[in-house]
């Protein structure tokens, strides 16, 4: 069976830039997080709908390593590949491509779903589970911020 790899683009604007035209280094975050939650998207469930019955996902841990710099006007390619889900939690690695392929920006993070009433896990919804398990691969050991 083959692996889905989910991608998102975007475009680096002005605003994502320092002084020099260079991506601000906290930005990489918010790329790889527009990538989850365009590839979140996909499970059918409204992440609204779960922020209403006080559940949701939230950042555990995170861990990146900067490659090479991304610059104005650079169209970006974000990964997100799922390496281990479990019925409470997930690992997600995720990279940052230029329009070149080349690799930027590389991350993991340890996601928990919660119920946010009680700051506590609890099981994500049985589709989000199917739908995330689809996109882990069978072979996660080259998955890993160097």
């Amino acid at each position: 069976m083959e692996t889905k790899v989910f991608s998102h683009n975007s475009r680096v604007y002005y605003e994502d830039t320092d002084a020099g035209g260079i991506v601000y280094y906290a930005n990489y975050l918010k790329f790889c997080e527009r990538a989850r939650t365009e590839w979140l998207r996909g499970m059918n469930l409204s992440q609204c709908k779960m922020l209403e019955e006080k559940k949701g996902f939230v950042i555990r841990k995170i861990k990146g390593s900067y490659i090479s710099s991304a610059r104005l006007d650079d169209y970006l390619t974000v990964t997100c590949i799922p390496k281990k889900v479990k019925f409470a939690s997930l690992e997600v690695y995720q990279q940052v491509f230029n329009q070149n392929q080349e690799l930027l920006f590389e991350f993991e993070c340890s996601i928990a779903f919660l119920d946010m009433e009680k700051g506590k896990p609890c099981p994500m919804p049985k589709e989000a589970l199917e739908y995330i398990k689809q996109f882990v691969p069978q072979d996660v050991s080259n998955l890993e911020v160097k």
